[in-house]
């Protein structure tokens, strides 16, 4: 990575991280409460201009491919996407799923990268590929509020000096928890910037291991070691991004850990599971910010994995933490981890983020299996900055919270406390709370103590029914999901789950629902529904849900057996309020204003290509079409992508689609487009068709040019001739003619008098005496000389100029 230029790519990456199921496309995220005057805290949502992008990206083949034809698949992308810094990629390492990280010649914007691992996933060879996306902790800056001191008065005693500060712990009921469980036995994993040393945490690390593979980043010196320590966050003038000033180091892994676990002494603080132990996995440094692929490495090395030279942990966590968030969709090869952990009974809890959003337009907090933290502060309210909506699975202090830090402004000096603001401060609570789970609870699911820590959540009014985090009845509730079900009668029929779809709902109970019918064969495969979707196995494609409006259109297209084949991904918002998910020939995209539509192979690549929904089409606002003569075609937003075979798909938007559905598309005198819109040079834009091209300027709009009156147009030297661009299009005229209007004339055309142009000063006599329908009738020659006069035959006589004289009129 180069130092410099990397963090081009911090778009949004901040310190939190929101997590929770995908989108259901046909839910509509609504708002979380206002922060009203009467809420905790001061201080706006974060934001950037900063554009996102990276200089990696992970590559899964799905079957082994020698280097001769990585290096063509590669070349060949590189060529389609138009991305040259993809022409020379030097490899960084495989990870433990067989993914290959790759690293670009140079730094490029993550929508660029997407292009090329788009065009990657199109050939067989490749199982998928996406950017390895750059995450980040970020601070909530201008927040110097107080809040409450409040002390606890339950038999549980802490006599750490900070308690007094410890408003969430009064808040969550931790002091009570303690009478019943303080997280003995459990061990939490922290992925995050490292932990300094620290007298309430040193004595908890039972492990670490160093995952920033990039000597840029990690300000120690080197890349991966055994060394998790955390050596600071600060940074260079322009070592972020271009422009950005130099920071000082911020300590948050060490404050996560402290809020988390930080043990009962008279020192410091306490954390919600006091007596935890704590596996420390740095994976983000300078800048607080880290790849993709290191956050999946540490992940999978917590739940219990050797990771390259990391050797699998004695002990693995009981819990996973991540206070990180990046905007987007959830990356594969970190669902990949998450699911890992989470089929092992290991929750993962991750932050909301801190950018006032619907938390599931951020990653992780869109992938599937993790409990998603929202913050607020001492009166319930949320806080100003947390990101919010049905994505939040729960709610838990963040606001001006006391933990673990250091003294130093580059590397550690001396340990200490101070507060800090976000949800990256509320995720720990939750994982603390989860640990004191796994010491009264240890042989539950993930599932269950997810379920244990929902169902035990205070509704607030404050938070429009929300939840909170409530650490003491957590230890005490018995979910829903536990209880028994009650005997079926005759007319409820049950249904039962076996083999991969049992495993699948299992680990998403929560949300799929019960089961509505038993398991299907379907064509390579199975598929079951669901209250809440359809999960659907093939050897191919593994175990995938399909749920709300992708459903829908996955359904219209005739299910696996149709023309998308099996879901090879889970839904994953697209960012920009919609959600999408793969399947092994195509794609369905939802919009919130459009709904759900399939695009499929050729139209599929096309798409791709012109950026999908957030490219100059937007969503599809069709499924995909037969035009009656053998082709077919799909409508977007602003335009059409048409498929022949002859011609392949292209793409036709906006002003020059319009102009090309006025003329009859496919079925009309144009036929198919041959290339793409392009430039004309002079201001305008043309696109060629079968029959003729249409033509766009900004003053004209856009107008077809067909046959014969094309070709004059051509002759006489196209837009920078003598009739400028076209002004209107070909329309019938008299006697069985047709004519066609430009800015400096016409052309006409008419059975025996051929194709003519006018203009000038004999054209506007021409148009003046009634054009074909007057006296004169059709021209049938061009303007020509005769000595000093210019002469234009019409079939009822002639029209002459000359300087000094003007128009004279010659009729039969």
């Amino acid at each position: 990575m180069r130092p410099t230029a990397f963090l081009s790519a911090l778009t949004a990456a901040t310190v939190l991280l929101t997590t929770t199921p995908p989108a259901l496309a046909t839910e509509t995220s609504p708002g979380a409460a206002a922060a009203a005057a009467a809420s905790s805290g001061a201080g706006s949502a974060r934001t950037t201009d900063l554009p996102e992008a990276t200089d990696r990206i992970v590559v899964k083949y799905e079957t082994p491919v020698d280097d001769a034809a990585k290096e063509r698949l590669l070349d060949e992308a590189a060529a389609e996407s138009g991305l040259g810094e993809a022409e020379r990629t030097t490899p960084v390492r495989t990870t433990t799923d067989g993914a290959e990280v790759l690293e670009l010649a140079d730094d490029a914007p993550v929508a660029d990268v997407e292009k090329l691992a788009a065009e990657l996933a199109e050939d067989p060879a490749v199982a998928w590929a996406e950017p390895d996306r750059m995450v980040a902790v970020a601070e909530i800056p201008g927040m110097d509020d107080e809040e409450e001191d409040r002390l606890a008065t339950t038999a549980a005693a802490a006599y750490d000096p900070g308690v007094p500060s410890l408003w969430a712990l009064t808040n969550l009921r931790a002091f009570e928890a303690w009478d019943t469980a303080t997280g003995k036995g459990a061990t939490i994993g922290v992925v995050d910037t490292g932990i300094a040393a620290h007298p309430d945490l040193d004595s908890k690390i039972i492990g670490g291991y160093d995952f920033v593979s990039s000597t840029a980043l990690s300000n120690d010196g080197n890349g991966r070691d055994a060394d998790a320590r955390d050596p600071g966050t600060w940074s260079t003038a322009g070592q972020c991004y271009s422009g950005s000033p130099a920071s000082n180091s911020i300590w948050h892994g060490t404050h996560v850990a402290g809020s988390a676990a930080a043990r009962r002494d008279t020192y410091g603080t306490v954390g919600v599971a006091p007596d935890a132990t704590i596996l420390n996995a740095r994976a983000l440094g300078a800048c607080g910010t880290g790849y993709v692929s290191d956050m999946a490495d540490a992940v999978r090395w917590l739940a219990g994995d050797t990771v390259g030279a990391a050797r699998a942990p004695g002990k693995r966590a009981d819990v996973i933490n991540m206070s990180l968030s990046m905007p987007g969709g959830c990356p594969p090869l970190l669902q990949s981890a998450i699911n890992t952990a989470w089929s092992r009974n290991i929750p993962v809890v991750v932050a909301a983020g801190n950018w006032d959003q619907p938390a599931i337009d951020w990653a992780p907090g869109n992938c599937y299996n993790v409990i998603t933290v929202g913050a607020t502060g001492s009166d319930h309210y949320k806080a100003p900055y947390s990101n919010h909506g049905w994505a939040v699975d729960i709610y838990a202090p963040g606001h001006h919270i006391l933990s673990s830090a250091n003294t130093g402004t580059r590397g550690p000096v001396a340990p200490s406390t101070k507060f800090d603001y976000g949800t990256s401060m509320a995720a720990p609570h939750v994982a603390g709370t989860v640990a004191l789970l796994k010491q009264k609870n240890p042989t539950l699911s993930a599932e269950q103590y997810k379920a244990k820590i929902l169902d035990s959540g205070d509704p607030r009014t404050q938070l429009s029914g929300a939840k909170t985090l409530n650490s003491h009845d957590a230890l005490w509730i018995t979910p829903a999901s536990t209880i028994a079900p009650a005997t079926p009668t005759p007319s409820t029929p049950t249904y039962t789950t076996k083999g991969a779809i049992d495993t699948f709902y299992r680990n998403h109970r929560s949300a799929l629902g019960t089961p509505t019918s038993h398991e299907v064969r379907h064509g390579a495969g199975v598929y079951q529904e669901f209250q809440k979707g359809t999960v659907y196995w093939s050897s191919a494609s593994g175990t995938q849900m399909v749920a709300g409006g992708v459903r829908s259109a996955f359904h219209r297209t005739g299910r696996a057996t149709g023309a998308l084949g099996f879901p090879t991904a889970p839904e994953r918002s697209n960012g920009i309020g919609g959600a999408y998910q793969l399947f092994q020939r195509g794609k369905v995209i939802w919009g919130p204003s459009t709904g759900g539509y399939a695009v499929v192979n050729g139209i599929n690549s096309a798409y791709t290509r012109a950026g999908s929904e957030k490219g100059a089409l937007g969503y599809p606002t069709s499924d995909e079409r037969s035009d009656g003569k053998g082709g077919a075609y799909q409508l977007f937003q602003r335009g059409r992508i048409v498929w022949s075979a002859g011609t392949g798909s292209i793409a036709v938007r906006n002003a020059i689609d319009a102009a090309y559905d006025r003329a009859g598309a496919t079925t009309g005198k144009l036929g198919y487009p041959t290339a793409a819109e392009g430039p004309d040079g002079h201001g305008g834009a043309v696109q060629p068709f079968q029959g003729g091209q249409i033509v766009w300027s900004a003053a004209t709009a856009a107008h077809p040019l067909l046959g014969a009156v094309g070709a004059r147009f051509t002759s006489l030297g196209g837009v920078t001739g003598k009739l400028g661009y076209p002004a209107t299009d070909e329309t019938p005229s008299v006697n069985g003619g047709v004519v066609q209007g430009f800015q400096r004339g016409n052309v006409y055309w008419a059975p025996g008098a051929g194709t003519r142009a006018t203009y000038g000063a004999i054209g506007v006599a021409y148009a003046d005496l009634g054009g074909p329908a007057g006296r004169l009738g059709y021209p049938t020659s061009e303007e020509y000389r005769s000595g000093t006069t210019t002469v234009q035959n019409f079939q009822g006589g002639q029209i002459s100029w000359a300087s000094g004289r003007g128009v004279r009129i010659d009729y039969r």
